[in-house]
């Protein structure tokens, strides 16, 4: 029906029906007329904002911000090696699905600030055994990044130099660039295949350059006796507290014990010696009120808790919370506290 002849019709019945009803069949005949173009217009959707995958679970696609909070998924293919093709479809799991693709370790991501991972497979064209999948995780901030790096890393493997924050094992290639950290992990021994892998690394952070992160924290922590590799940031519920967060810890190696040092920057001095005061109360929920004299009367306030045979030892210096967690040594535990205080006082005035 074209409009000329609804013009007429519409001529037609004003000369006998009343206002009220010559409104209500006007009305009538503009739904006909929208519902014929609704029906036409079905058949002109964009594609690009109504892709089928957006509404599966774990298919990644590049989804609008209104959707989802700015969240988007990498295009990870083209980043592979030469000889090396896509094996898989991307693949992209949320806070809520992540466990779906790594059960048993998402929580330690979730409390990292997780936000979303996109992962592929891509293998050799030339050897069919050697394939690799890239897990890319996003975790909003760099240091969220780097804490989950840190906590996964392990004392034997292989620093590499690509970027700040980097190493391999036999079979994977780890990194942290910004608020990315990633996994690349193979199916086989290969060191050829780590040298690819290495390859895509470098690939990706050249695409997606991250932004350096921050750690203060790091300057605090003497580098004498150190072991570098068993530096770690952990953002929550630190040695089983809630109270405690953002704290660095690595381990030292003194006349055969290894020592596990901590420390972490608070907004004043105010909130540290809170903290310290409470996690101290949290101690005496297991051995009671009691405590052991410090031998050292070089740091004001030092507290020394006997947990177990194992020594809670901890103080505060301005807005720094420092101390040793479960040392087996008191006399060794004590000396790394002073030589954090002494560091800590360079810093601090």
């Amino acid at each position: 029906m074209n409009t000329k002849s609804i013009s007429s019709l519409i001529q037609t019945i004003r000369g006998s029906m009343s206002l009220e009803s010559i409104i209500s069949t006007s009305i009538f005949f503009m739904l006909i007329i929208i519902g014929i173009l609704i029906f036409f217009q079905q058949f002109r959707y964009d594609e690009k904002k109504f892709n089928a995958s957006v509404m599966q679970t774990g298919v990644a696609s590049k989804i609008t911000d209104a959707a989802s909070g700015g969240i988007e998924s990498f295009e990870i293919a083209g980043l592979e090696p030469e000889g090396f093709m896509p094996m898989s479809d991307r693949e992209s799991f949320n806070q809520t699905t992540l466990s779906d693709k790594i059960d048993g370790k998402a929580d330690s991501y979730l409390e990292a600030g997780f936000i979303q991972l996109t992962t592929r497979r891509f293998i050799s064209g030339s050897s069919p055994e050697d394939w690799f999948e890239f897990f890319l995780y996003d975790m909003k901030f760099p240091r969220n990044a780097f804490s989950v790096y840190s906590k996964q890393k392990r004392e034997d493997v292989t620093d590499q130099d690509f970027t700040e924050f980097a190493y391999s094992t036999e079979n994977a290639v780890f990194f942290a660039n910004g608020r990315y950290y990633v996994e690349i992990i193979a199916a086989l021994e290969n060191e050829s295949v780590i040298n690819d892998m290495i390859l895509m690394s470098k690939n990706f952070i050249a695409k997606y350059p991250g932004s350096r992160v921050e750690l203060p924290e790091l300057a605090y922590l003497p580098a004498a006796n150190l072991n570098p590799k068993s530096i770690s940031l952990i953002l929550k519920n630190v040695f089983g507290y809630e109270g405690f967060n953002n704290i660095f810890t690595g381990t030292y190696t003194i006349n055969g014990h290894k020592i596990l040092a901590f420390v972490s920057l608070r907004e004043g001095a105010k909130e540290a010696k809170a903290l310290v005061e409470s996690y101290n109360n949290f101690m005496s929920e297991f051995i009671g009120p009691e405590r052991i004299k410090p031998e050292t009367d070089q740091i004001p306030g030092l507290t020394i808790v006997n947990l177990f045979d194992e020594y809670e030892i901890f103080f505060t210096k301005g807005n720094v919370l420092a101390g040793v967690h479960a040392a087996p040594d008191r006399k060794v535990g004590e000396q790394i506290a002073i030589n954090l205080y002494r560091k800590i006082g360079e810093l601090v005035k």
